[in-house]
């Protein structure tokens, strides 16, 4: 045992000894010829082939002792040259490609093989009938168990972790199987006569034990394995014919999950299981009907499990550290799938409830509560809580209300949260209040727009409850938004740029105006809106020497123009026709003659912008 370790530990330091070389290599060759400023470098080499040395000398066996030369060679040699530097790289990159592909893929390969081996050799044992169904199952678990057991020796005692931990992987689905079929197969159920229960506790118990050894040897690849079998016997559960086992099961596997992400950072594992967890959950939906009251308490139940691991697994990050997106998509997943959860259950079995939006709302509101929670405490700041918290506010105002009592509630809902983001700083609140901005236009132009009723002269209380209003509203408030926000910037992700956050905005009400008289005018009266609306918009950017409402205005007289040329030419009569040709050009004269006055005496000092 002792040679064994220290086989280990040489294996270890030759490899640390190797990437050294790579970066010593790579640094050379970056620099050319110049002189290899980094003496500190190759005496750590140094100090570390010394080490290795020593290890080496006092190993008795010679099948252990170093093989190249690059280990003994002396201290005092010149480091390699640019030319051999770039082989050298080469050379490493051509190893960590072999060991990739000879033990990671080779051992994938070679497990999946293996266990579609297995299950054509029950085929095959089924048909030629050798042995029993009890003898297949228990010769399939005692080999499956045995490939776990040896390939988790291999991997904690041996030193092969990749091998090992994919030969412990391949012997646990084997075994799972094995177990799964004394049920699973109709023809094993009815041979052997297994009861569900002990299936369900003999796949409970080889999934427990290999989640706790994985967790001792550090092993996500097996413990995610396992996690995911165990959802497998959750599904299976549904055979037992009371709407209990399932829930609970799943209940008892997602706090395990958690537990064990909060002792290892394996938070990615928590993330999967959401859609699985609540997938299992509408299965037994589908299979029980149970009642309304029992699916919202399991709903809740894991709602609450997850936002607790959630805390739990933020604990390990410390303020101000960047989360990693597991931890930021965690919560607006689980919110999501259990909002759907709480609505539909809510309206399938409350159908006479005059109110829509109960589910969403109050998810909305317990997102709020851990959004303070953790705003207030020693962990890290669960930002997507309360982002996530203006959306589902909006959304549940749009489940509750009218098409255009939704629209005003969600530009209320807009206002309060830029409000609250600006006053108290929140920049989570910021982000919620720019995705119900966008969420706003987007019902605007694809609900409003259909299904409230146009300009009506002759009924003024339709108009001030209908599609006018409407888009009235949002523009107002989305100009407002661009001038609160005329000082922000926001950095585009894909380049070191920073651009106004007022822009966005400013260039969304322009647009929308435009929409908005289009679909209630027609023929010369929106050539002319649309002249007058260019024309506002250029005197504002004279007035105000600013650019973007210069830009806006020209951008309109260039719309105006093309419909007039283009469409007015056509399908207008004579009348209708010179009325929009001489209201057009007046406009233009007009915002030709205050560009030029603008430039006054010196037209390029005016072009240049202070």
């Amino acid at each position: 045992m002792p040679d064994d370790n220290l086989r280990q530990e040489i294996r270890e330091l030759r490899s640390e000894v190797d990437a050294l070389h790579r970066r010593i290599d790579t640094l050379e060759s970056a620099i050319d010829d110049e002189a290899l400023p980094n003496a500190s470098a190759a005496a750590t080499l140094d100090s570390t082939q010394g080490r290795v040395q020593s290890k080496e000398s006092d190993n008795d066996d010679p099948e252990t002792a170093p093989s190249s030369g690059r280990l003994a060679q002396d201290p005092g040699s010149t480091p390699p040259q640019p030319d051999s530097a770039e082989k050298n790289r080469l050379s490493g990159t051509l190893d960590d490609w072999e060991r990739d592909v000879g033990i990671t893929w080779l051992g994938r390969v070679g497990s999946v093989a293996l266990v579609v081996g297995v299950v054509f050799f029950i085929r095959v044992a089924i048909e030629a009938g050798i042995l029993g169904p009890l003898g297949r199952v228990i010769a399939g678990t005692v080999g499956g168990s045995a490939l776990l057991a040896g390939g988790r020796y291999a991997a904690s005692h041996r030193g092969y972790q990749r091998w090992g931990r994919l030969t412990a992987g391949t012997g646990l689905a084997i075994a799972f199987f094995s177990i799964y079929a004394a049920y699973g197969f109709t023809s094993y159920r009815v041979a052997i006569g297994t009861p569900l229960w002990t299936v369900l506790v003999g796949l409970t118990a080889l999934i427990g034990a290999t989640i706790a050894v994985s967790v001792s040897d550090a092993a996500p690849l097996v413990a995610g394995e396992a996690f995911l079998l165990g959802y497998a016997t959750a599904y299976l559960a549904l055979d037992s014919g009371s709407f209990v086992v399932t829930p609970a099961y799943v209940l008892v596997l997602t706090l395990g999950l958690v537990g064990v992400a909060s002792l290892r950072p394996w938070s990615r594992h928590v993330v999967a299981s959401v859609p699985l967890t609540y997938g299992l959950v509408g299965a037994w939906l589908a299979d029980f009907d149970p009642a309304w009251g029992i699916v919202a308490g399991v709903v809740v139940a894991l709602f609450a499990v997850y936002v607790g691991g959630n805390y739990a697994l933020r604990r390990r990050v410390a303020p101000g550290v960047q989360q990693s997106w597991t931890l930021t998509a965690l919560t607006p997943l689980n919110a999501t799938l259990a909002a759907a959860f709480l609505e539909w259950t809510v309206r399938r079995w409350v159908p006479d409830l005059s109110v829509a939006g109960l589910g969403v709302g109050g998810v909305a509101v317990a997102l709020i509560g851990v959004y303070v929670l953790t705003a207030h405490r020693d962990v890290s700041h669960d930002t997507s809580a309360g982002t996530a918290a203006a959306v589902f506010l909006g959304l549940s105002a749009v489940l509750a209300a009218g098409t255009f009592a939704a629209t005003v509630s969600l530009l209320a809902i807009l206002c309060v949260a830029v409000a609250v983001a600006s006053y108290a700083d929140l920049d989570a609140v910021h982000t919620g209040a720019h995705l119900v901005a966008v969420g706003t236009v987007l019902k605007l132009l694809a609900v409003d727009a259909r299904e409230l009723p146009g300009l009506t002269l002759s009924d003024p209380l339709i108009t001030a409850t209908g599609r006018p209003a409407a888009f009235l509203l949002v523009i107002a408030i989305l100009y407002g938004l661009a001038w609160w926000f005329r000082e922000e910037t926001f950095t585009v992700p894909t380049r070191d740029d920073h651009i106004g956050l007022s822009l966005p905005y400013l260039l969304t009400a322009t647009a929308l105006t435009v929409v908005g008289l289009g679909l209630d005018l027609s023929g010369f009266g929106l050539s002319i809106a649309w002249a007058v609306f260019g024309a506002v918009l250029l005197g504002g950017g004279l007035i105000s020497d600013l650019r973007s409402f210069r830009a806006q205005g020209v951008a309109v007289f260039g719309v105006t123009t093309a419909k007039v040329f283009l469409f007015d030419t056509q399908g207008l009569g004579t009348v209708a026709r010179s009325i929009s040709f001489l209201v057009l050009g007046a406009t233009l004269l007009a915002a030709s003659y205050a560009y030029a006055r603008r430039q006054g005496d010196r037209p390029l000092d005016r072009l240049i912008d202070i």
